[in-house]
């Protein structure tokens, strides 16, 4: 009866670890552009940081793990690219999220990637042109951006150098003081 009970407790554990695993995936380029949310205009210098996390489970549920991050900023048109992580080949690595910000005007995170057509609320934000989402931001007051509390995630500040300094640009015209210069 021992037997049977680690046997299948072995399974269960076996069959929680596959499902957070994908088999064959490709991560391929992530596009996208960036626009006033009132004007429609493009923004340029929105800086666009991408973020991937490796999913593990775990009997109470599955926990999610930096892996990397990228980013750019957009073009004169609004417009960014970021390179996906490839072929990836029995992997947990989620497709993936993002950051976008611009000094002056709300930030918007997206969740994971896939998603972005079936949130509630990026439904109603997000619009598309053929397979490329447009992302509004919201131009802000400074009693806005004073009221604004930004998260630093628990990402490498390497990997976010351009977020870093359009973030400082921020602080600074508040007179705050948060990060480090990063070159």
């Amino acid at each position: 009866m021992k037997r049977k009970f680690i046997l299948l407790f072995i399974l269960i554990v076996l069959s929680l670890q596959i499902g957070c695993v994908y088999a064959v995936r490709y991560d391929g380029t992530y596009r996208g552009r960036v626009v006033d949310a009132d004007t429609r205009e493009p923004i340029e210098g929105a800086v666009v940081l991408g973020t991937w996390y490796t999913e593990t489970p775990t009997l109470a549920g599955a926990v999610d793990y930096y892996y990397d991050a990228r980013e750019t900023v957009t073009d004169k048109n609004g417009e960014f690219s970021i390179p996906g992580q490839g072929l990836r080949i029995m992997s947990r690595l989620l497709p993936m999220s993002a950051l976008i910000f611009k000094a002056g005007y709300s930030y918007y995170e997206t969740g994971i990637w896939t998603t972005i057509k079936e949130g509630l609320y990026s439904r109603e934000q997000v619009k598309w042109e053929e397979d490329k989402p447009i992302f509004p931001l919201k131009k802000m007051t400074m009693e806005e951006r004073k009221k604004r509390h930004a998260d630093k995630e628990t990402i490498p500040d390497n990997k976010q150098r351009l977020l870093i300094k359009e973030l400082n640009k921020e602080y600074k015209e508040l007179g705050i003081s948060l990060y480090p210069e990063v070159d």
